[in-house]
């Protein structure tokens, strides 16, 4: 997963844990929102980051995907997460709009650059 680092650079890293892969890692791609703030996160150092993409897919009601597309000097907000000497990135997410819940029940954050 590409993270902006604040120098500009793009640096690559291993996005979040498969689940049932026995690990120190939190499975799955994503970090609630909530979570962070409950302190879920705190024994891998988290540090918000941004995600540099310019779209991110979904699911409509049928199970389909659909790409949504960032406007622009919108990111993604994502976690950088330490173990050791290793960091992986998880997908920061918030309870999904009002519109889209019948979907999923949780969205990426949105954030704009500031």
């Amino acid at each position: 997963m590409p993270v902006l680092l604040r120098n500009g650079d793009v640096r690559w890293l291993r996005w979040g844990e498969r689940h049932g892969v026995p690990s120190p890692w939190i499975a799955g791609p994503c970090a609630r929102l909530d979570s962070i703030q409950a302190g879920k996160w705190d024994r891998y150092q988290p540090v918000p980051v941004k995600l540099p993409v310019r779209r991110y897919m979904e699911r409509n009601a049928r199970n389909k995907p659909y790409w949504v597309r960032l406007n622009e000097g919108e990111y993604l907000q994502g976690l950088a997460a330490r173990v050791g000497d290793e960091v992986r990135v998880y997908v920061v997410t918030v309870d999904t709009p009002a519109a889209y819940r019948h979907v999923s029940d949780r969205w990426p954050r949105v954030i704009a650059a500031t």
